[in-house]
């Protein structure tokens, strides 16, 4: 940079200090603004993300329904039960289907050293910890195939039920009694976000290996069959052929909508992040119009100060200054004035964030709170700013240095 220049950069930014402050103040607020919203906006989609696949991670549950067809003869309103053989019958038909799980479930009184509880107690099998997000804490563990084979009365529990029955003490190794049969605790679901379930949050619940709760509650039939494909985006294909092979053995149509009831995780997950990736959008776009605010400021100062200096430009020109000279000095003049503004936004927004995420979650109680509080400041955001900071120096730098370039050094040195 030619000395020169900068020294007459420094000698003119001087004397308008003043008139530039309630602008830098404006470009420290916009820039507080934009990364902020932006820092929130990103916070909220990972953090939608990671509560939603606490329900579990691609994921499609199958649950009974009632017929709303009549099929070959047959009326409707017949209800359509599920059975542990469908499972079988299902993963050798559907070659999509990774892992495939059974879950029955019914309220119970739980009892453990004096204390007693009505929880949802559930029977399933050791594939239905991957795919249901149970990772157990530190010194536990989920049930496993042997557990299931074996018929163990064994039991994992949510922190929130082992809080309960134990209060402090550590569950594992300890026996808990449902429907006066004695189960040991091999395990407590690690804390995590959720939310979505059914019958009320994982913390609450308590799981036994299949066959062992069975003998709690006889019913043949299951309440729901939980099926992770190799592919997410085999999950609407697998939706159709569940339909078509059990409205085969069940005798239902296959486009009857109300013989299973059918959740797909893989396709609510998708819908509810282009949710959140348009409010990320829409709070960046109000961060961005509120340093706009702030680069018209500058703008409007750059136009008073090529007024004001009208016979100093005329000046330069007649006695040889190239227009580049002119138009380099204004850019400077406007990339310092957005420097100091929006330096101190940055630099207060970056410890705001990383402030905010030291307020620990409250899994507990999880709510809104989870979401606000977990802003996120990536590259990606810091490239989006860089972007929109240098799009706005540039536009509001420009065009007042170009007008005062293009001034006639006649007319310049007649202004009064």
């Amino acid at each position: 940079m030619n000395p020169t220049l900068a020294r007459l950069f420094w000698s003119e930014y001087r004397k308008r200090r003043k008139k530039a402050a309630l602008i830098t103040f404006a470009l420290f607020w916009g820039t507080l603004s934009i990364i902020l919203l932006l820092a929130f906006g990103q916070g909220l989609t990972s953090q939608f993300r990671i509560s939603f696949s606490g329900l579990g991670d691609t994921l499609i549950m199958v649950s009974g329904g009632q017929t709303a067809l009549e099929f070959q003869g047959l009326p409707k309103g017949r209800p359509v039960f599920l059975y542990p053989e469908d499972l079988i019958y299902l993963q050798a038909r559907i070659p999509e289907i990774l892992r495939i799980a059974p879950e029955s479930y019914g309220s119970f009184q739980v009892t453990a050293g004096g204390k007693e509880v009505n929880r949802t107690v559930h029977g399933t099998t050791a594939e239905f910890a991957v795919m249901r997000a149970q990772v157990p804490r530190a010194g536990g563990r989920f049930l496993d195939a042997d557990d299931v084979k074996f018929g163990r009365k064994v039991a994992f529990l949510g922190w929130k039920a082992a809080g309960d029955l134990f209060g402090a003490e550590e569950p594992v190794g300890r026996a808990i009694v449902i429907n006066r049969i004695p189960f040991t605790v091999v395990g407590v679901l690690q804390k995590k976000l959720q939310d979505s379930n059914y019958n009320g949050p994982d913390a609450d619940q308590i799981y036994l290996p299949f066959h062992s709760y069975r003998q709690l509650d006889n019913r043949r039939r299951i309440d729901r069959i939980h099926i992770q494909p190799h592919d997410g985006d085999q999950s609407r294909l697998i939706e159709a052929r569940v339909r078509a092979v059990l409205g085969r053995k069940d005798r239902f149509e296959t486009d009857d909508r109300y013989a299973l009831g059918f959740w797909n995780t893989i396709e609510s997950a998708k819908d509810g992040e282009a949710i959140f990736k348009g409010i990320e959008i829409f709070l960046g776009l109000m961060g961005v119009l509120t340093l706009l605010i702030g680069a018209v400021g500058v703008t409007n100062l750059m136009y008073a100060v090529a007024k004001e200096r009208t016979r100093e430009i005329g000046i330069k020109l007649a006695i040889g200054a190239r227009r580049r000279v002119i138009v380099q000095q204004f850019l400077l003049e406007t990339v310092f004035i957005f420097a100091k503004g929006t330096f101190w936004g940055f630099l207060t927004a970056f410890n705001l964030i990383h402030l905010i995420r030291l307020v620990p979650v409250n899994y507990n109680a999880f709510g809104i709170d989870a979401y606000l509080l977990r802003p996120i400041f990536s590259g990606r955001i810091f490239l989006a700013y860089a972007a929109v900071l240098a799009a706005l120096v540039f536009l509001s730098g420009i065009f007042p240095a170009l007008r005062a370039s293009r001034a006639d050094p006649i007319d310049s040195l007649r202004y009064e």
